[in-house]
């Protein structure tokens, strides 16, 4: 895959081929946006175009050694590192240093590309800093990033910044042109990866299952690591956002989606309320990662979901 199959990054990939024509690699970039948007397909996709033995338009032919080497994942001169346990440790930033320290065997650059670097903890950042800092010659880093806040701040100085963004309906239908219900294009939020790599009517139950058992404060689903609290904050937002939409074409609250069936909006709520509670929980999602407490976390979810819906047992009856 070259950045011609990439859907919907112009802005991402204009900047990366400006790099190319001007021959102006940075030796460290940061690819930053939500999960599931292309940024590692991106990444390898840069990858290829420094790479490869015919490139035209600041793109790769996909069909050289090189190109075939590089999409299997046996090119000697591209290292992919990802997080064990949920985290990126300082030993696996020291097999990038060691990688990128060696002259580039078969191609023109050696590429390392770490995903999800936000996992990095202190040692491996303060450890990755000084690689940025002196860079070997013909070599780029890309570091794959949802949330730029968990970086220190010289290290995200030194690296040349690349944004991405959700995708439009539109757009996802080109990547998945099966899937024709439009609430399931407003459930996966402009990340085709989501619907690629999960089972969505699994995690809508899940999501609605763990709803019901913060609404009566049972603690039996709480959340097991980080990505699972950032998956559940994903779909309350999905919730509040479609909430949102209904109170301001009133539309029946009745009518959402992934809201178990027993469930609805409180009476008298106001869009205000709801927004207020949609930028809170946005900020949650991007703090997860400096280890909030669960059961503190827990705790506030009770209180924001109990001020939010009611269920049937709570309503009025009708006379």
């Amino acid at each position: 895959m070259g950045f011609n199959k990439i859907i919907s990054q112009e802005k991402a990939i204009k900047l990366l081929k400006g790099t190319l024509r001007t021959k102006k690699i940075p030796n460290a970039l940061l690819f930053l946006g939500d999960a599931y948007i292309g940024k590692t397909s991106t990444a390898i996709a840069y990858a290829k175009a420094l790479n490869c033995l015919n490139s035209e338009n600041e793109d790769s032919c996909d069909s050289c050694d090189s190109c075939k080497k590089i999409e299997q994942g046996l090119h000697p001169d591209i290292k992919i590192i990802a997080p064990e346990k949920d985290v990126i440790t300082v030993n696996s930033i020291r097999e990038v240093e060691e990688f990128v320290s060696l002259k580039p065997l078969e191609g023109k650059y050696k590429v390392a590309i770490i995903k999800e670097a936000h996992k990095m903890n202190n040692a491996a950042a303060n450890a990755f800093l000084k690689t940025v800092e002196e860079p070997p010659f013909n070599t780029t880093i890309i570091l794959i990033c949802e949330n730029i806040h968990t970086l220190p701040e010289p290290l995200i100085s030194r690296c040349f910044k690349v944004y991405f963004t959700p995708l439009s309906i539109d757009a996802i239908k080109k990547i998945i042109p099966d899937m024709q219900q439009e609430s399931f294009f407003r459930i996966i939020m402009g990340k085709p990866g989501l619907f690629i790599s999960r089972d969505i009517l699994k995690d809508i139950q899940w999501f609605a299952s763990t709803l019901k058992n913060i609404k009566e404060n049972n603690k039996k689903s709480i959340w097991k690591d980080n990505e699972e609290i950032k998956r559940w904050i994903d779909f309350l937002c999905i919730f509040l956002r479609d909430s949102l939409v209904k109170l301001i074409n009133k539309v029946p609250s009745d009518c959402c989606l992934i809201l178990p069936l027993d469930f609805k909006l409180k009476e008298n709520i106001s869009v205000q309320e709801i927004f207020n509670l949609y930028e809170e929980v946005q900020n949650i999602k991007r703090n997860v990662d400096l280890n909030l407490n669960k059961s503190i976390l827990w705790n506030y979810l009770v209180s924001c979901v109990n001020n939010l819906i009611t269920s049937s047992e709570n309503r009025k009856p009708s006379t």
